[in-house]
């Protein structure tokens, strides 16, 4: 599992209030509860995290993924691999 999908998880299991046992990198976000607003407040969660803003086309891209893992690639594609600081 990568730094991401770690982050991913966590910041769904605060989000959603979900045991983070139950948000594996393959779990459906629908089935986890994972509205648009949920996956807003997600990426919010993230950039916290993160210490830096998402570029918008993330969020654009939540319409297109279906669970945790394709969150992380997306983070990654838009991030360029490098976030701005060390993963908590």
């Amino acid at each position: 599992m990568s730094d991401l999908e770690d982050l991913v998880q966590r910041a769904i299991s605060k989000i959603c209030d979900v045991d983070i046992a139950q948000v594996r990198p393959d779990a459906s976000l629908r089935d986890l509860g994972v509205d648009s607003l949920a996956a807003a407040e997600v990426l919010v969660e993230i950039e916290i995290a993160l210490g830096r803003e998402l570029p918008v086309d993330v969020l654009r891209q939540l319409d297109d993924v279906d669970t945790v893992r394709d969150i992380a690639t997306a983070l990654e594609a838009s991030l360029g691999g490098e976030p701005s600081r060390p993963l908590p």
